[in-house]
């Protein structure tokens, strides 16, 4: 069964305020019309990377570049943009909403989230390279979570 090709102009739709948040980065500031990031590409303490939701376009200040969400990923992953639709395909079929009847099923857990963080550990993207899992799609589908499980009442 041959897979669908994403197009660039639908890889152009898809949200990058959304792509951002699924690879584990939220904004520092929100409004109607724009979000603002630390930047993914590099490291900064001030918040410079801009998202118009309106446009559906980045600019990095500190970098002076902007795009689209194909521009985003090219530029994250060091990849062409057929590489990047090829990500950006993978991203886009994933349905991140339980079906209902799994999510009555579920008991109240006691567990607490104390914080959510995108991959870092060397191991372990030492580890998605071996086995040629694109870092993008990684931080996409995996995340650190930070969890502590109180004591039992009683």
């Amino acid at each position: 069964m041959k897979k669908e090709k994403l197009s660039c102009e639908n890889a152009r739709k898809i949200p990058i305020e959304k792509a951002l948040e699924f690879l584990g980065h939220l904004p520092t500031r929100n409004t109607e019309k724009e979000a603002w990031f630390l930047s993914p590409l590099r490291s900064e303490t001030q918040a410079s990377f801009k998202v118009s939701k309106k446009l559906n376009c980045w600019y990095d200040h500190g970098l002076g570049k902007g795009g689209n969400c194909i521009d985003l990923i090219c530029e994250l992953s060091k990849v062409s943009v057929s590489k990047a639709l090829e990500i950006l395909a993978q991203l886009k079929t994933v349905d991140y909403d339980l079906p209902q009847q799994h999510q009555t099923n579920f008991k109240e857990s006691r567990i607490e989230i104390k914080h959510v963080k995108t991959i870092q550990h060397p191991a372990l993207l030492e580890y998605l390279s071996e086995r040629k899992i694109s870092l993008i799609a990684a931080k996409w589908f995996c995340a650190k979570i930070g969890h502590s499980i109180p004591p039992s009442p009683g």
